[in-house]
């Protein structure tokens, strides 16, 4: 499969062409999917945010550029996005050790 142009066999495949560029991620109890985050971490990664830097809403106003977020639920992804930007994290700074 040639995964920059989501093909299979000489044909595009829209299943592949969908999860590229998606990490699921547990909110609450329900596993998501959310798009474009390896990017957002490695933004905030490259300009040496730690996890506790990271103020109030302000992840998830970034994903809400690409992901729709319902505001019932934002302090459960709040949580889920700070959580997983702190593996995100400290595995970055594991490997450069």
């Amino acid at each position: 499969m040639d995964s920059v142009l989501a093909r299979k066999n000489g044909k595009q495949d829209c299943y592949y062409e969908w999860t590229i560029g998606l990490r699921q991620i547990k909110v609450g109890k329900c596993s998501m999917e959310i798009k474009g985050l390896d990017d957002v971490f490695q933004e905030y990664y490259d300009k040496g945010k730690t996890p506790d830097e990271i103020v109030g809403f302000e992840m998830i106003n970034n994903i809400r550029k690409q992901n729709f977020i319902p505001e019932d639920v934002e302090d459960l992804y709040n949580e889920a996005l700070l959580n997983e930007y702190k593996v995100y994290f400290n595995a970055r700074k594991e490997d450069r050790k």
